[in-house]
């Protein structure tokens, strides 16, 4: 099974350098789409801080009214998290209730370093659009060694 062909792949944040500034993803429309998986990457992190990465939705496609879903909680950076050189945390939403979501991460307390948020939204009744946002996707079925 190629994955790339059957969900729909959107880089739906940026990079920021270290900072406790709260970032918000671009709205995702889920029209079509049963869940979306949510991956926050992170650089730097300094112990004692947290992280709040936390999807909200919205019956429109608007800002205004995005509403936090229940369930999410802030991670506590451990010294064994500030000693790595990138981490991730991830976010599934599985049965979409509202048609738009966005992801929110917030660094507090301590800087973090923000590598971007990608968007995997899956099951969807159609397939995907071309994943056209992507610079570049290739499938190696098979491959053999360089």
């Amino acid at each position: 099974m190629n994955l790339s062909k059957n969900v729909q792949i959107d880089q739906v944040l940026g990079y920021f350098a270290a900072g406790t500034t709260k970032r918000t993803s671009t709205i995702l429309d889920m029209a079509g789409y049963d869940g979306v998986l949510f991956v926050a990457g992170l650089g730097t992190l300094i112990e004692a801080g947290t992280v709040d990465v936390f999807v909200e939705q919205n019956t429109i496609n608007s800002t205004s009214g995005m509403a936090r879903l229940a369930g999410q909680s802030a991670h506590t950076v451990t010294a064994a998290n500030a000693l790595l050189t990138s981490s991730a945390i991830v976010v599934d939403i599985e049965n979409v209730t509202e048609q738009y979501v966005q992801c929110n991460i917030t660094p507090a307390t301590q800087n973090a370093v923000v590598l971007g948020i990608v968007a995997i939204r899956y099951s969807g009744r159609v397939k995907p659009t071309l994943n056209s946002a992507l610079l570049k996707s290739t499938l190696l079925a098979g491959p053999a060694e360089a």
